[in-house]
């Protein structure tokens, strides 16, 4: 089972207000339901604010859900069976609306559904927003990130310079992984090698670009924001 909690040192903010489109009503949805539930629907809607005819695209940047779960998605233009890596919406109008939709059925059985994805306008990928699904019907999350105090969780320095190691604390040790994903502002998603010393996660940077870097606690958690200069 997958165990998953919104645990990330720097929350990227709730953008709502965006150049060319908004974020309805929230760019991290966040939803618990009733483990005999049947198929239930969760939606982010984007509506156009370009004043002007606006196609988006979209990228699943990771994430999942617990095995025996039946999870499909949707945007403006097609249902998928699945998830699919990435799709180009249907362009819509100047007061058009596109969205990502989760149609999912836990099927009776405890688990969580945790999925991060991209959204920007097409072409200009600089535009991005993160968007994130966090879906639960658990009795009880037994989530690394949740065994840690998320208040206490902190990772310095923080810009760091490029070749300077990284200490993340507050996450608990027993982390059985010793490397994490990152993902480069080239958009390379890499390993990245972690060493444990007085119980934090020490992580070096040497032969890592400058830009803003996303780092993956555990594979389906969502990141850690680290700038580098």
């Amino acid at each position: 089972m997958i165990g998953l909690m919104c645990a990330v040192l720097l929350l990227l903010p709730a953008s709502t207000v965006k150049a060319q489109f908004d974020i309805s009503p929230t760019d991290s949805l966040v939803a618990e339901f009733a483990v005999d539930s049947v198929t239930r629907i969760f939606q982010i809607d984007f509506p156009n604010t370009s004043g002007d005819s606006l196609g988006l695209s979209w990228r699943w940047i990771s994430g999942g859900w617990t095995e025996g779960w039946d999870v499909n998605l949707c945007d403006l233009g097609e249902c998928y069976t699945g998830i699919p890596a990435d799709a180009d919406m249907l362009p819509m109008g100047p007061e058009g609306v596109g969205f990502l939709k989760l149609i999912v059925n836990a099927l009776e059985l405890e688990g969580s559904c945790f999925l991060h994805f991209w959204v920007w306008p097409t072409g200009n990928q600089d535009a991005l927003v993160h968007v994130y699904f966090d879906l639960r019907n658990d009795a009880t999350i037994t989530s690394v990130a949740e065994a840690a105090d998320i208040r206490q969780v902190s990772l310095h320095p923080n810009p760091v310079s490029i070749g300077q190691s990284l200490t993340i604390a507050g996450l608990q040790s027993f982390i059985p992984s010793v490397t994490m994903q990152r993902l480069s502002p080239q958009g390379a998603l890499l390993n990245c090698p972690v060493h444990w010393v007085d119980g934090r996660m020490v992580i070096e940077t040497r032969g890592w670009t400058s830009g803003i870097h996303f780092l993956y606690p555990t594979p389906h958690d969502p990141p850690l924001r680290v700038i580098l200069h």
